[in-house]
């Protein structure tokens, strides 16, 4: 009996000790959150931002990035993971954080190219798990890669991604949408394309140049989400669409196509495969 109760007081303290060690983590940044949960830190994320996907971890509480320090300390964080434009948004709260010991990390959402970097980032600043960051990334997108080599004898699409219908803006040449769409074996047509901005994620292009190219797009992407709401219905209510009769038009979540995350290379990048290839 004395061995038994010895050893149910062993599970508890290790069970106890396991629990003190998790790291209690907010997340005002949706693709912070998704990379996350993604690096296998669910358990750690006792909040993410209002931003958030309403789907995402439905159960965890949302913080606005205007809120006061005081909503944030009351759910005793370790750390707060954020990027610089939400601190520039609410500097006295971050200030207030740090005063009173909880660690800011500032991560500021990576292009293309610095995606892994990023990866190992967080993964390091949560002691999560580098190397399977890293081999995860790589995995997902040697599988994109190889599906789109697989249709290698067939023509590739062209495309044209629609980020805003707002003067209808398309994605930078080099931005996060448009590498996507080469990882997946598309053309984008509109590589010329100028960013609105040094950095910028969004290009200008305008409805005169996409007649121009009409007989150049197989595929017209809508994306969907804050920054466009137009959809596939909007799309054909518009007089000019007539001239791209006989185009395949998707729409696709802005999630999916520019949130710089694993899930979303996963999930864009696949659907990308379908829509390109037909599979």
């Amino acid at each position: 009996m004395a061995r038994t109760a010895r050893i149910i007081l062993l599970m508890m303290s290790i069970c106890s000790s396991a629990y003190a060690d998790t790291l209690r983590v907010i997340s005002l940044y949706p693709g912070h959150s998704e990379n996350i949960f993604a690096l296998g830190g669910s358990d750690m994320l006792i909040a993410v931002s209002e931003n958030d996907d309403a789907e995402f971890l439905p159960s965890l509480p949302r913080i606005s990035l205007r809120s006061g320090a005081e909503r944030i300390l009351a759910l005793r964080p370790d750390i707060v993971v954020t990027r610089s434009f939400a601190v520039r948004l609410n500097p006295n709260m971050y200030e207030v954080l740090e005063r009173s010991g909880v660690r800011v990390i500032t991560l500021d959402p990576p292009s293309w190219e610095e995606f892994p970097a990023y990866l190992k980032a967080l993964a390091e600043s949560l002691n999560l798990d580098t190397e399977y960051a890293l081999s995860r990334l790589e995995d997902i997108r040697s599988g994109i890669e190889a599906h789109a080599h697989e249709k290698s004898g067939a023509e590739r699409p062209r495309v044209f991604l629609e980020a805003t219908s707002r003067e209808l803006h398309t994605c930078s040449p080099d931005s996060w949408a448009a590498r996507l769409i080469e990882l997946a074996g598309g053309i984008n047509i509109a590589s010329g394309a100028r960013p609105l901005r040094d950095g910028s994620a969004v290009a200008s292009w305008g409805v005169e140049r996409v007649l121009e190219f009409r007989d150049k797009i197989d595929v017209y992407i809508i994306q969907t989400g804050a920054m466009n709401h137009s959809g596939i219905q909007d799309f054909h209510a518009r007089e000019w669409s007539r001239a791209l009769e006989g185009v395949k038009v998707v729409e696709l979540p802005e999630r999916y196509m520019s949130r710089p995350t694993i899930f979303g290379l996963e999930l864009g990048g696949n659907e990308l495969v379908k829509i390109f290839w037909g599979e």
